[in-house]
């Protein structure tokens, strides 16, 4: 059976995130993102507690959190996810090693895209 991701990133990546998404799903690997963003949305309270909840949920239904770090950067609800993803057992896999020393320390490997994508499919 093959590993469901949930894939965490930066708003900053967004692009790549949703192509990551969409490559893994193209081969048959379940994989989600915490939803939909737009540059066109303010930030306030509401909207960020929504989406870390969902994301929480999406982690819960995962194998693997992949955390989708281009040049190591995570922000602060990325760090949480990660924290949340290790207290709940599930691996966490980053595409850098990210340069944040405590989310750093949660991290079981550093794979690239195509290396995850290879990994999931190990049955």
């Amino acid at each position: 059976m093959m590993k469901s991701v949930f894939i965490a990133g930066s708003r900053k990546f967004y692009d790549e995130i949703e192509a990551l998404m969409k490559r893994l799903n193209d081969s048959s690997i379940t994989a989600q993102t915490s939803g939909k963003w737009s540059s066109d949305q303010e930030d306030n309270l509401e909207n960020q507690n929504d989406a870390l909840l969902i994301a929480f949920e999406r982690i819960d239904k995962s194998d693997v959190t992949y955390v989708f770090c281009k040049d190591g950067y995570v922000g602060k609800t990325v760090a949480m996810e990660i924290a949340y993803a290790y207290s709940k057992g599930k691996e966490v896999i980053s595409s850098n090693e990210i340069e944040e020393l405590s989310a750093q320390a949660l991290v079981s490997k550093v794979l690239s895209p195509e290396e995850l994508e290879k990994y999931c499919k190990i049955i």
